[in-house]
């Protein structure tokens, strides 16, 4: 059984990350363990505990929140994934974004395509999603910015293997958002695939996301 790294980088959302984290302890795939990165604008001058109190009754052997000073989002992502003292021992790093719904075969879909094929990096296009209070239907493929001859679905379900974690970990020029890096690395580098977890996932339009605030529609 594959082991598996969700990782959630969060900045001053935590009502949502708490449905984050729920969504995670949730799966039905049993070897995971999720690690938290909030990010905070002054961590010295924080009273952690206050904000642990919005945490405190998840907390399990499978949950490690840590607290790091905001920075750009690759930077982020990182601190989520290399504060778990054992990252080399796992075997998939599955980003779970803070404000999306991840429905609870998402990882088990996810490991199922990673055993019966050779691939480094997966994705998925989004079937649904819940724009404000509207529940809508279509055909969410990605954002644009894939580079040529990629074909990189929706940020927000990118899974993938040690070798394509360890082409990104040490990104130093920060000239676009860390999913476009990610994947101007992967293209050259590694096996892509789609993968149909579109059942299993919803894209959550609440007008704060961090690039797609403008598609909220009010009605």
């Amino acid at each position: 059984m594959k082991k598996i790294l969700c990782f959630t980088p969060s900045y001053n959302r935590y009502k949502m990350l708490r449905g984050a984290i729920l969504d995670i302890k949730n799966q039905s795939y049993s070897n995971i363990f999720h690690s938290v990165n909030i990010s905070l604008d002054n961590l010295i001058e924080t009273k952690l505990d206050l904000i642990n109190k919005l945490f405190d009754d998840l907390i399990c052997d499978k949950l490690k929140i840590t607290y790091h000073n905001n920075k750009h989002q690759h930077i982020n992502h990182m601190n989520a994934i290399f504060s778990v003292d054992d990252w080399n021992s796992f075997d998939i790093f599955v980003k779970i974004d803070d404000d999306d719904i991840y429905k609870k075969n998402y990882v088990k879909n996810i490991c199922n395509f990673f055993e019966k094929n050779e691939v480094d990096v997966l994705s998925s296009s989004f079937k649904y999603q819940l724009n404000g209070n509207s529940v809508r239907k279509g055909i969410y493929q990605n954002l644009g910015a894939n580079p040529k001859n990629c074909d990189f679905k929706m940020p927000a379900t990118f899974a993938f293997n040690k070798k394509a974690l360890l082409l990104i970990s040490n990104l130093e020029n920060f000239y676009a958002y860390e999913d476009n890096m990610w994947r101007d690395v992967w293209c050259k580098n590694c096996k892509i695939a789609e993968i149909d977890n579109t059942e299993n996932v919803i894209w959550n339009i609440h007008g704060k996301n961090t690039t797609t605030s403008d598609f909220l529609i009010n009605e």
